[in-house]
């Protein structure tokens, strides 16, 4: 089973507020340098032996010129004179042909001492590198984490704690402020009564979030599709007959007759209603016996007594100058009758529940939905007024979508909360009547995307446009790609050939022979002649199919988060048109750094 929730942060939060990111930036130190040793030796060694190969040509000359010197003076002189050109001969060969390969040599084995040394002092850089930059990894994990213990993204929520008026956003807005604001007052000990007039479900996350911390929950539908719920239950026959004046009245603001003769003739019905529960089945046909539509034997759930009650409970002249008003009552209650039944709604039972969540449901058609929700409204008002949200703990009510009620309902039950030491939170979905007439009546108001240009504008002028708001990109991007491929290949082939020839060829050769002794004429020679006719026919057919077949498919998903500081703006209208759906600016009156621009996206708390 999943524990219930517990206080895990300090500080209320509404959203996040971005303070930036520090940049890790570790001081470092100069890497090692690797001591590559000269090769000095070696290099007057190829000095050496490029020298050697200048002279060569010079050397090659004068051992010749000694080699012939020594011919001559051992031939013509003498021959032991002979030795001294021979023996410088010997040398210069020996220059010429034998001190370059001893240079050679030397210079390769000083090339190999050379690598050798150098082997060993890279062997040692390398130790010393990665000493340096395991050195270097630990400060920047040390950084690293200095760093990240630092949330770019810090709580935010208003300082004062009476009322708070949210106007603008969008449904997905909303449902993402309830669950910032809603988690961070249940961790804190808090309790919360939501009431969802909107017909978007924007309190499900939240009521699903506490679900799943097992944290107790109460939660009514209207109308229910599992079960047709009585809301007048639990209340007295004056509560009632307050509820349903009030509840008629809101959805027809247009009608003159006095609200609190309809209570009281709705009370005194209620008080006739003696033998079961009172529901608005039951009130239909207590009004329709009032209109004198009803005989005995038609009266359905009424019982004989509560009939006669009834009955009796105008006089004939009453019931004639209260008709257009009772035929007022019945076609109310009538329609509330076709979306309730009788099964009790207790979601106001157990003080120790955290969530009670009152919702309209999104079915209904707008007549009885606009009945439904000035009846919920009402309904919730004569509960706090009664002191049933009484207890330990912060006690919040969430009224979502109170547009559709008028301002002096609102301001009264601003009054009856803060008379009951219960936090109020309005949420309007636009700027403009009576929401225009509520704007700083309350302690803080966000405000987050107003389309409108005339509401964006009066949003803009209440914050005041010689403030500056630092806005920080916040992006969040989640892609999925997926691709398949099939390919079919079909190959025919047919080939077919015919040649004929037919050749004719002749040939003859003469020759003459002329004696030289006898002059006569000899001729000899041969004469061939022949037909050739060939006929070849070839023909083929070569039929090939392949089919081949290829499917491949694939699926890639990546999710990225990005952070950003932007620029500064002034507050003009257009800021207000163009924010993203979750961001806001809350303008607190004892908030220093008022006004405040921040995001209530439910990702930016595990950033």
């Amino acid at each position: 089973m999943a524990e219930p929730m517990v206080a895990t942060r300090e500080a209320e939060q509404w959203g996040w507020e971005y303070r930036g990111q520090e940049v890790v930036v570790v001081e470092q130190q100069d890497p090692p340098v690797p001591a590559v040793p000269a090769p000095s030796a070696l290099a007057t060694l190829e000095t050496k032996r490029a020298a050697a190969a200048r002279v060569n040509p010079v050397l090659v000359w004068a051992m010749a010129a000694a080699v012939v010197a020594t011919g001559v003076i051992g031939v013509v002189v003498n021959p032991w004179l002979a030795l001294v050109p021979a023996i410088v001969a010997v040398g210069l060969g020996w220059l010429r042909w034998g001190r370059p390969e001893v240079l050679r040599r030397a210079a390769v084995k000083e090339h190999q001492r050379w690598l050798a040394d150098c082997v060993t002092t890279m062997a040692g850089f390398e130790r010393d590198v990665e000493v340096w930059q395991q050195e270097l990894g630990e400060r920047e994990k040390a950084k690293a984490l200095q760093v990240s213990a630092v949330r770019p993204w810090v709580p935010v929520g208003p300082v004062t704690k009476e009322r708070v008026d949210l106007y603008g956003g969008t449904a997905a807005g909303w449902r993402a402020a309830l669950l910032a604001m809603g988690s961070s007052l249940m961790s804190a000990g808090g309790r919360l009564v939501v009431l969802d007039l909107t017909q978007d479900a924007v309190v499900e996350p939240l009521r699903r979030m506490a679900g799943e911390y097992g944290a107790p929950i109460r939660s009514a539908v209207v109308p229910d599709e599992g079960r047709a719920l009585n809301p007048l239950t639990g209340l007295s026959p004056e509560e009632i007959g307050v509820v349903i004046a009030e509840g008629l009245r809101g959805a027809e603001p247009e009608q003159n007759e006095s609200r609190g003769v309809d209570a009281a003739l709705v009370q005194q019905v209620v008080e006739c209603l003696v033998d079961g529960p009172v529901t608005f089945t039951r009130l239909h046909l207590a009004f329709q016996v009032l209109l004198r539509q009803l005989t005995p034997d038609q009266r359905g759930e009424l019982t004989r007594p509560e009939y006669m009650k009834l009955a009796d409970l105008l006089s004939e002249s009453a019931r004639r100058t209260a008709e257009a008003r009772l035929f007022r009552l019945a076609a109310g209650v009538q329609r509330l009758a076709a979306v309730t039944g009788d099964a009790p709604m207790d979601a106001w039972d157990d003080e120790e529940v955290s969530l009670r969540v009152f919702e309209l449901s999104a079915r209904e058609s707008e007549l009885s939905a606009s009945l439904l929700r000035h009846l919920l409204f009402q309904i919730t008002m004569v509960r706090i007024q009664r002191g049933q949200l009484s207890g330990r703990g912060e006690r919040i009510v969430v009224i979502a979508g109170a547009d559709a009620v008028a301002r002096p309902e609102l301001e009264r039950f601003d009054g009856i909360c803060r008379r009951n030491g219960l936090r109020l939170v309005l949420l309007f979905a636009h700027l403009r009547d009576g929401a225009v007439e509520l704007l700083g009546g309350g302690d803080a108001v966000l405000f987050m995307r107003l389309g409108n240009a005339k509401e964006a504008e009066q949003a803009a002028t209440f914050i005041g446009r010689q403030h500056r708001l630092v806005a920080s990109q916040f992006t969040y991007s989640h892609g999925t790609n997926t691709s398949t491929s099939t390919s079919d290949s079909t190959t025919r082939g047919n080939s077919a050939s015919t040649s004929d020839s037919v050749g004719l060829q002749t040939s003859d050769s003469r020759q003459a022979t002329f004696g030289l002794l006898f002059s006569r004429r000899h001729r000899s020679g041969s004469k061939t002649a022949g037909e050739q006719y060939s006929s070849s026919t070839t023909g083929g057919t070569s039929w090939s199919e392949a089919i081949s077949s290829s499917e491949s498919s694939g699926s890639t998903e990546s999710t990225s988060v990005g952070y950003q500081r932007t620029y500064e703006y002034s507050m003009e209208p257009t800021v207000l048109q163009g924010l993203s759906p979750t961001a806001f600016v809350m303008v607190d009156p004892l908030d220093p750094a008022s006004p405040r621009l921040g995001d209530c996206d439910p990702r930016l708390g595990a950033s």
